[in-house]
């Protein structure tokens, strides 16, 4: 059934395409807006009452509001995102708008400040200059001659109440009538409103409080004016200046955000249009609205096609315009081809646009239409997981999330705190926050810890207050601990104008603090990106060499060796780069060196990629070429910029600055001095030689069955092109055993003696030898289990806790060890009183709960690097210590320890010492390692601890307080938890009216979490 009691609804009275109750739409969620009677029964009719059919899918007004001519457009724009569609009227359109926003906050119109301004705002965008070819003073001239009106709407519209000459248009007046308005409000900027009660979205340029005389003349007699006040949205339109439809349309959309955003009527909206200097009134009218909301029904019934696991898969995207002259000027031109061909494999050679079709879809074989439905339906299983997460945000309320590791519940601003600088560089972070928990008379120590959870340093958030105001301001995570959380964020949280707006959504009068929940955000555009980084391989005008070589799997070719090297030894930067360099790796650069397409270099662990990396990268600088230098993770970028530092040719480091290694933040443009013209931009853009930057990637290959990565692809299809490492220069020969008899079948080799003997040596043993005789060693037989493992003849060894013991738990939907965590504290601490550097130690865990515990008891020892296998790519440490956290009597060990590559890279990075620490029991039910722990038994490395062996060390126990969670359970089976969003189905529930942000709304069925 769609609804309880739907079989009572008026449905002769709806429009055929409205929604249809023959098709059982299972599951699917609705939201019915009206009035209901006393038995709880509503019509719904062209006359009264809406439906909103997946409101879960929040469409943007705008995509909305250019659906009337084709709907096809906006969903597939919504799909896939370009950042290169950039044309001169769309940069003066934006300058205007930011100027004219500035001049609304400030109530500044003087010439002098409007133009300060506009060199200041594109003095900030020169970079849109750069892509339109267009000089600072042709710019500066442009966008002044635009803001020409500015100056005037102030001195009309700006206003306590409205002026003899504030003409108001109102295409619905009569002759007799007319309206003046004033504007003596400004209440925000560029607000960014989510409405899941009507399924929209949309970021508002202004809104205003709006005064409106209605001014009516009978018998050449005007009336007085009828005076009303409202909030409003206003829009700037700096393009043609008509109110057509779709400028309607988008500003009846934006007065039902207003409305729901400040608690009141919004009966119309405004547009201000620059170059006629015009203001025109759009009042809501329910006929257009009707239309809005069933063109917005469709369009999300098209969208929710994807997620269903149907064995025919529907149409998601509607049928094609098919009118030669509109399509062939539409900016989705290409795309929608691609797809028509690709996914919908249609077939056409008679339509009205057959001839633009063979255009642009006729170079592309079955094969190659094959390979962009797979991948396009991969990116699609990702976007799906980040909708079902966003959701939560409405769907469930702050404790609810916050159980599951994704929110922060019951916060607010600090007034105390001074941000050491107002905001970043970026529109994400304008303004910093540090939050902390509202005490409700409670201790501090008696809420959970905000290092519980999925939420870390650098994560994408949103802020709101509960349950009104959804979606406050957007931005990131710029410092965690257990009791506070600061932010960056792109809006204002003015306490003053929340509480104002929160008097009038609930109908108060009375005192009201604000709680705010921070939500951990999904960022669903990047993958719109990868869509179109994907897409660009498949267009008529795309990447065709990219397309043979990745998608056709053309041969590469090389050229002579030989040939090559001889014209090398030219070139002083190869000769300085490969003078230290093995065979194999001399082997790796020549067939590099000599590709024509590409060439692939497989090295096991510490066999120098990142070395050959560097030299030839410094190779390629000599011979006078660039270099993009890429990969997912931030930390395997900064590892080989690190290696560059000193080199004296420029680098370019493109990313956040604050996920960029503090070392190699020198290389990022922000550390630049700023560029005021475009000359120096271009000069720090361009003249670089090696552009750096993370790339995107999807996980969903894996869980489709297609694990297979473009390395291995490429790699099984021509291994001619594969150059192999295998001497390295990292581990010892002790730790090396690990992983050359458990995955490399004894191909490694220790890459010189030094190598092979190397240790870790402690440079003051007076700490660890008077530990017993100070009466800090309570170890029993005189046998001390850190004495044990800091001997130098110590390199390799596994620390079992059965028996002390040392059992994991559960923090909400995570896995954590409290006592593995003491254990790595003390080991780490002893070390470092016997004269380690923090640099030299480095601790890992595979699960991200485990690393706050850790960062949490480490605090302040800063240089100590707490890494994921992910992020410890190319990394190493004299010193590694792993925290293997799983251990529990179900003999649970979970999908991340079963992961041979994760494991692997974490037994791979120590040069001198490993330590790993866990359940023997836990573990051994695992094939790969029950066979580490028959090597380990094999080479006596196993170390086995005493009961309470945490505890027998008074002098080293940690100064934080260990626990992070006011209450912690034994973990078990399926709570593994790092798959780290996968959690344990649930029986789906019906929302009751408390539930999230949508309390109080007309909710009638939604069922929670259903996918």
């Amino acid at each position: 059934m769609l609804l309880d009691g739907a079989e009572t609804w008026d449905w002769t009275d709806m429009e055929a395409d409205f929604i249809t109750p023959k098709k059982n739409k299972s599951r699917d969620t609705v939201n019915v807006l009206g009035n209901f009677d006393s038995n709880g029964f509503i019509v719904i009719s062209s006359k009264e009452n809406l439906i909103i059919h997946h409101p879960d899918f929040l469409l943007t007004a705008t995509a909305l509001s250019n659906a009337s001519q084709c709907k096809r457009k906006p969903l597939l724009s919504a799909l896939v995102h370009s950042s290169s569609d950039v044309t001169p009227s769309l940069v003066w359109g934006n300058t205007l708008h930011e100027v004219m926003q500035t001049c609304l906050l400030a109530n500044r119109w003087d010439k002098a400040y409007i133009h300060d301004l506009i060199e200041d705002a594109i003095s900030r965008n020169l970079s849109e200059l750069v892509k339109i070819g267009v000089t600072i003073e042709e710019a500066i001239r442009e966008v002044t001659l635009r803001s020409k009106g500015l100056r005037m709407f102030s001195k009309r519209y700006i206003a306590e109440e409205p002026k003899p000459d504030a003409v108001l248009t109102n295409t619905r007046e009569t002759v007799n009538q007319s309206s003046r308005l004033a504007i003596n409000e400004i209440l925000d900027v560029e607000e960014d409103i989510w409405s899941p009660k009507y399924g929209l979205k949309g970021k508002l340029d202004a809104s205003v409080q709006a005064v409106i005389a209605e001014i009516t003349t009978e018998k050449h007699a005007k009336n007085a004016p009828v005076l009303s006040s409202h909030p409003m949205p206003l829009e700037i339109k700096t393009g043609r200046s008509i109110a057509g439809m779709e400028h309607r349309a988008q500003t009846m959309l934006y007065t039902l955000l207003s409305e729901e955003r400040y608690g009141v009527e919004v009966p119309s909206g405004l547009l201000y249009y620059t170059q006629s200097e015009e203001v025109v009134r759009v009042p809501r009218g329910r006929n257009e609205l009707r239309a809005l909301i069933i063109a917005r029904n469709e369009m999300a019934g098209y969208m929710t096609r994807r997620a269903k696991q149907n064995k025919v898969q529907e149409a998601f995207l509607p049928p094609t315009l098919d009118d030669e002259r509109i399509c062939k000027k539409c900016y989705a031109l290409d795309t929608c081809m691609l797809y028509r061909k690709a996914v919908e494999n249609a077939e056409d050679d008679s339509s009205p646009i057959a001839g633009i079709y063979e255009l642009k879809t006729s170079h592309l074989t079955p094969s190659q239409a094959e390979f962009f439905k797979r991948w396009e339906a991969l990116i699609t299983l990702e976007e799906q997981d980040a909708v079902r997460f966003k959701k939560e945000l409405w769907t469930m309320n702050a404790q609810e999330r916050e159980e599951k590791g994704r929110c922060f519940g019951s916060m607010i601003i600090d007034p105390s705190y001074v941000p050491s600088q107002t905001g970043g560089t970026g529109k994400i972070h304008r303004h910093t926050y540090r939050f902390v928990r509202a005490r409700d008379g409670l201790a501090a120590e008696d809420y959970p810890s905000l290092l519980n959870g999925h939420m870390t340093f650098g994560d994408a958030i949103s802020i709101s207050v509960e349950p009104e105001l959804l979606a406050l301001a957007r931005g990131f995570i710029l410092h965690l601990s257990p009791t506070e959380v600061v932010v960056g964020v792109d809006h204002e949280l003015s306490i003053m104008k929340i509480t104002s707006r929160l008097r009038a959504l609930r109908k108060t009068k009375g005192r009201i603090t604000p709680l705010f929940r921070i939500d951990k955000d999904e960022l669903v555009s990047g993958l719109g990106r990868i869509r179109d980084n994907l897409a660009h391989l498949f267009y008529a005008e795309g990447d065709s060499k990219r397309l043979e070589l990745v998608v056709d799997l053309r041969t590469p070719t090389f050229g002579d060796e030989q040939t090559t090297l001889d014209t090398l030894r030219d070139v002083p930067e190869y000769v300085e780069a490969t003078g230290y360099l093995n065979p194999s790796q001399l082997g790796a650069m020549a067939r590099v060196l000599s590709a024509h397409d590409y060439a692939l270099i497989l090295g096991m662990p510490g066999t120098g990629k990142t070395t050959v990396i560097a030299a030839l990268i410094r190779t390629f600088v000599g011979m006078g070429k660039t270099v993009l230098l890429t990969s997912y993770t931030h930390s395997a970028v900064d590892t080989i910029l690190l290696k560059l530092k000193d080199d004296d040719f420029g680098i370019l480091r493109l990313g956040n600055p604050d996920k960029v290694h503090p070392d190699t933040r020198e290389f990022t443009l922000s550390a630049r001095k700023t560029a005021t013209t475009i000359e120096q931009l271009e000069n720090q853009i361009m003249s670089p030689p090696v552009v750096a930057t993370t790339c995107l990637t999807i996980d969903q290959a894996k869980k489709a069955g297609l694990e297979v990565s473009l390395f291995r692809r490429l790699s099984e299809a021509h291994p001619q092109a594969v150059t192999d490492l295998t001497y390295q220069y990292r581990m010892n020969e002790d730790i090396m055993q690990l992983s050359n008899k458990l995955i490399y079948s004894n191909r490694l080799r220790c890459g010189s003696e030094a190598v092979a003997n190397r240790s870790l040596v402690l440079p003051n043993r007076t700490f660890i030898d008077n530990l017993r005789e100070s009466g800090n060693c309570l170890c029993l037989d005189g046998a001390c289990w850190l004495e044990h493992l800091l001997d130098e003849k110590c390199k390799a060894i596994f620390v079992d806790t059965d028996q002390v013991p040392a059992f994991d738990s559960r923090v909400g939907d995570l896995v954590q060890n409290e006592v593995e965590g003491k254990l790595v504290y003390q080991i780490a601490e002893a070390l470092l009183q016997c004269g380690v550097s923090q640099r030299q130690i480095g601790i890992m865990s595979l699960y991200h709960q485990q690393n706050k515990l850790l960062s949490h008891l480490l605090q302040g020892k800063n240089d100590i690097e707490i890494l994921t296998a992910d992020k410890s790519q190319g990394r190493d440490k004299d010193c590694i210590i792993i925290s293997m956290v799983k251990s529990n009597e179900t003999g649970q060990v979970g999908d991340l320890l079963k992961d041979w590559r994760r494991v692997n890279v974490s037994f791979t990075r120590a040069q001198s010492k490993l330590i790993i620490i866990g359940s023997r029991r836990t573990l051994g039910t695992t094939k790969l390692l029950a066979d580490f722990l028959v090597l380990m038994d094999e080479r006596k490395w196993v170390l086995t601890l005493q009961e309470g062996a945490q505890n027998l060390h008074p002098s080293l126990q940690p100064l934080q307080k260990l626990s992070l969670s006011c209450s912690t359970k034994r973990a078990g089976e399926n709570e593994d938890i790092m798959i780290e969003n996968l959690t344990v189905p649930k029986k789906p529930r019906t929302a009751v009216a408390r539930d999230g942000i949508l309390n109080g709304r007309p909710i009638l069925k939604d069922v929670l979490n259903s996918d």
